[in-house]
């Protein structure tokens, strides 16, 4: 057998291909990680907390196996939103066993999203003069923490499933965030009874209100913080 000598060809060969193996299989493994740290670039957003007590319940992510799309309802009826991908996270308050925030984390087909976006808009203003059992109150556009914000409220709280709905948009990112701020379901004293809890949030739409705004000025914050750092 022949001995391979630092000065030979051979050694200079075997020593070049190690080097490039070397460096293969350290470019396969940065690849590698940022593929995993880009392929599911809404999660990240699941994350975020707001100060005071309340708690992040539930996550669940948008069945891969489901329709890319939703239906919203306009004035030229029913219209599809697409949804390339998405989570649902649910929020409560320490010690109450009704929700507060049911918040969707989506993200559009970026050839759609400006229609989607649009569409979402047209949806919030028809409902906003649709005949309703309470008045509803659009809050037109405005600028949220870098997020295109707009919202709609009943003018009194204990009607319906929800309160209020709020849409973030974040175009960069073709993001949708649609917050449903929920009614304090304390009406059923016998789940009350057999459950307990500590007092409801709010007893009053100026009471809901301020809690609604401190929801929305927190969790944008944090929504900006995790948006600056997507590529």
């Amino acid at each position: 057998m022949r001995l391979i000598y630092p000065g030979d060809n051979n050694f200079r060969i075997m020593k070049f291909i190690g080097l490039s193996f070397c460096f293969l299989l350290t470019f396969s493994s940065i690849a590698f990680s940022q593929t995993k740290a880009t392929s599911d670039p809404l999660k990240a957003y699941t994350k975020c907390k707001v100060p005071d007590d309340l708690e992040i319940k539930e996550v669940s992510r948008y069945p891969k196996s489901a329709d890319k799309f939703r239906k919203v309802k306009t004035a030229n009826g029913a219209e599809k939103v697409s949804v390339a991908d998405g989570y649902r996270v649910m929020f409560a308050y320490k010690g109450l066993y009704y929700y507060y925030a049911n918040v969707k984390i989506e993200q559009s087909v970026p050839a759609d999203y400006l229609r989607d976006k649009e569409t979402i808009i047209s949806s919030l203003k028809y409902f906003a003069t649709a005949k309703e059992a309470t008045e509803m109150i659009l809050s037109e556009k405005s600028s949220l923490n870098g997020f295109e914000h707009y919202g709609l409220d009943r003018d009194r709280i204990d009607v319906g499933g929800q309160v209020g709905t709020h849409v973030l948009f974040y175009d960069p990112h073709q993001l949708v965030i649609t917050i449903y701020f929920l009614n304090q379901d304390d009406k059923n004293s016998l789940a009350h009874a057999i459950v307990g809890g500590r007092e409801r949030k709010f007893h009053n739409l100026n009471e809901y209100r301020s809690l609604r705004d401190d929801f929305l000025t927190n969790y944008s914050e944090c929504l900006a913080r995790v948006a600056a750092t997507q590529p």
